[in-house]
């Protein structure tokens, strides 16, 4: 292993909010929304549409995701090549419960760091899979991520 990355090019990953995720959400966003007074209609004013609906538009979910920077590791041999690399990626999701009426009553913050495996073979490859869900509540959540609840 040491002698592959020590023969590969290492190309570096910039930092950066990938493909089309929306750079509009924090924590500072959630505390904006106050419960069983925040409307659906603020709500899409504020972040525009949600990435993910509920049935009977019970919540909207909110999520970005943001590139760290890394490394990737490329070996070019017979008229081939491979890769390997990792790059640590930031999630962000909101996810926020209307009542009947449309009033807001609850709004969950998730922010998690994760590292991020790449590999690539010729024209073919991959990533690991996202250590958080960001379109639907209790998605794929690898482990107990730091939240922050509306008070």
């Amino acid at each position: 292993m040491l002698a592959l990355v020590l023969s590969a090019c290492p190309v570096p990953l910039p930092s950066g909010y990938s493909g089309a995720s929306r750079e509009n959400l924090d924590i500072g966003v959630s505390k904006q929304l106050k419960k069983g007074v925040t409307t659906r209609a603020d709500v899409l004013l504020l972040l525009g549409e949600p990435d993910g609906i509920g049935p009977d538009d019970a919540w909207f979910a909110y999520g970005s995701v943001y590139g760290r920077g890394g490394v990737v590791f490329v070996l070019f041999a017979g008229g081939g090549a491979a890769g390997a690399g990792g790059e640590k990626m930031e999630y962000r999701r909101l996810v926020i419960s209307f009542d009947p009426q449309g009033l807001m009553t609850d709004a969950d913050f998730v922010d998690r760091e994760c590292w991020e495996g790449i590999v690539g073979l010729g024209s073919g490859g991959g990533r690991s899979p996202p250590c958080l869900k960001i379109d639907a509540p209790n998605g794929t959540d690898a482990a107990a991520p730091e939240t922050h609840e509306l008070r």
